[in-house]
């Protein structure tokens, strides 16, 4: 029975060191930087999906001015 309260001391010990409340109230707690490989995988294909938007949208600027050229061509009766 003392390895048990023992070993109920010492995670009480480390949960406190966490700022877990182990007795109904949070305790105070260290900052610090937590990296979550997951949050990581996230900001990386988002970094890519931005790249690869920013791509499109330029293609897509050039397509309407392109096409904005040939409306005004058109218009005047230009040909190519």
């Amino acid at each position: 029975m003392s390895e048990t309260i023992h070993d109920i001391d010492e995670i009480k010990r480390v949960l406190r060191g966490l700022g877990v409340p182990v007795n109904g109230k949070w305790e105070e707690s260290e900052e610090r930087k937590v990296e979550s490989p997951l949050l990581e995988r996230q900001r990386s294909m988002l970094e890519k999906a931005k790249g690869l938007l920013e791509h499109q949208l330029e293609q897509d600027q050039r397509t309407v001015a392109k096409l904005h050229a040939d409306v005004a061509r058109l218009k005047h009766g230009g040909g190519s």
